[in-house]
């Protein structure tokens, strides 16, 4: 097992003060928007090559202007990092079967995750969407940190988050009948002919036989369309009234799309995605909850603190509330235009949370006594609270909040024991085929 250094993303979206407190540091004012743990290339994790006895830092960015701090004491004890190191023994520390499925390169990364305000409306492409987006942009040049590129790796990038705290998300399209009722709810509003020329077109395509079609014009014409900003603005500077849990217009969402819409506005001024937040389901996680999501499907972060895993990609087609790159024909192309439900996560008989697909599992450990640590090929454990010993007959790490270590897959069995909370993120592989 080898302790890990890790690098905390600086968004603008972040909070400026949970991550902190889960590494133990003194919040600066700084945006802390994600603690990434992985073998990404964008931000491998390290690894720690002394006595490492507390990961403790700021999060002020080491450079000024930069996005992104190594999480790390002494410079000293930084070692290779993770892609080095497991190209060193794919086999032994993949595991077999996970290199076999995966290739060598460690497939999930895990992330904590704090948004004070919302990420952006994104999706993310499916394997083979993956592999002819990052082949086309790799032909045509711009590099790979460039703020235009959409596809940096070749992988999907399914996501799980799991609740620390209350966190709220959107995910998927409401019914068309929830989402129509909630733009004629729009009508009431004293509106411009040009504002009501552009809701009516938005309503008229909402009534399209085909559900596919009527939500691909719909959010074409609210991402796209050019009367869409001044549309937005005049809706926020009017009152909407609020109206019974049981009205068609709140289905599928946890509150008033009323109040996400202002909630929206008030961060994202003549933004077209707050509209789009209008089409999609909102959920109220508590903590402990979990909420999984798969390609093609339209999601958006809105506020919370949470522990997400993902397949090991940072593909993404964004539709708005954002200052990034938008590419709506290609999320066009990506999303899947059809309602659909939460995929909300529940705890196997193990206390595996799965998503959707075999790139990533997460196991979560609350005081752990003696627990088996669950793998399914390499794992990262990242310790949240309190004081946590992972032990094998191999070796033993003691792990305090905002520490990490890297498993091997060759590792002999693994327990948790202490007072805290232990995230173990693994591959998602059936547990029933050996791995060592």
């Amino acid at each position: 097992m080898r302790r890990l250094h890790n690098t905390v993303k600086n968004f603008a979206w972040g909070s400026t003060d949970a991550i902190p407190a889960i590494l133990g540091t003194a919040p600066d004012g700084t945006p802390c928007a994600e603690l990434w743990l992985g073998a990404h290339p964008l931000s491998p994790s390290h690894l720690d090559t002394g006595q490492f006895d507390q990961q403790r830092s700021t999060c002020r960015a080491a450079q000024q202007g930069s996005s992104s701090l190594d999480v790390k004491t002494d410079s000293s004890t930084v070692g290779p990092n993770l892609i080095e190191y497991l190209a060193g023994d794919p086999a032994g520390l993949l595991g077999h079967d996970s290199l076999q499925v995966f290739g060598p390169r460690l497939p999930f990364l895990l992330k904590v995750l704090s948004a004070r305000k919302a990420l952006s409306i994104q999706v993310h492409p499916n394997p083979e969407q993956a592999v002819i987006g990052f082949a086309r942009e790799e032909s045509e040049g711009p590099d790979l940190d460039a703020p235009t590129r959409n596809y940096k790796d070749t992988s999907a990038k399914p996501e799980l988050i799991y609740a620390l705290t209350e966190f709220h998300a959107l995910t998927g399209f409401r019914s068309r009948k929830a989402v129509r009722a909630t733009f004629e709810r729009l009508l009431s509003l004293s509106l411009s002919p040009t504002s009501l020329d552009f809701l009516g077109d938005v309503i008229s395509a909402l009534k399209s036989v085909i559900e596919a079609k009527a939500f691909a014009k719909a959010v074409e014409l609210v991402l796209g369309d050019s009367r869409s900003a001044g549309f937005v603005d005049e809706v926020a500077s009017q009152d909407l009234a609020e109206l019974p849990e049981g009205h068609i217009s709140r289905s599928g969402t946890a509150v008033d799309p009323a109040e996400t819409f202002h909630e929206l506005v008030a961060d994202y001024p003549s933004d077209p995605g707050v509209l789009m937040a209008l089409m999609l389901n909102r959920v109220h996680l508590q903590p402990g909850e979990a909420l999984a999501m798969e390609s093609g499907v339209l999601h958006a972060y809105l506020g919370g603190t949470g522990i997400e895993v993902m397949a090991s990609s940072d593909n993404v087609l964004r539709g708005g509330l954002t200052n990034k790159h938008i590419d709506i024909p290609e999320l066009g192309k990506v999303a899947k235009f059809t309602a659909a439900k939460p995929r909300m996560v529940e705890p196997d008989r193990d206390g595996i949370l799965l998503g959707t697909t075999e790139d990533f599992a997460l196991q979560s450990l609350r005081c752990p006594r003696l627990t088996q640590v669950e793998r399914r090929g390499a794992s990262i454990a990242l310790c949240t609270s309190g004081s946590i010993t992972v032990a094998s007959l191999g070796s033993t790490v003691t792990l305090t909040r905002g520490q990490s270590v890297f498993i091997p897959a060759n590792e002999p069995t693994v327990t948790a024991d202490g007072h805290g909370d232990l995230f173990v993120a693994t591959t998602g592989l059936d547990t029933s085929l050996p791995f060592a």
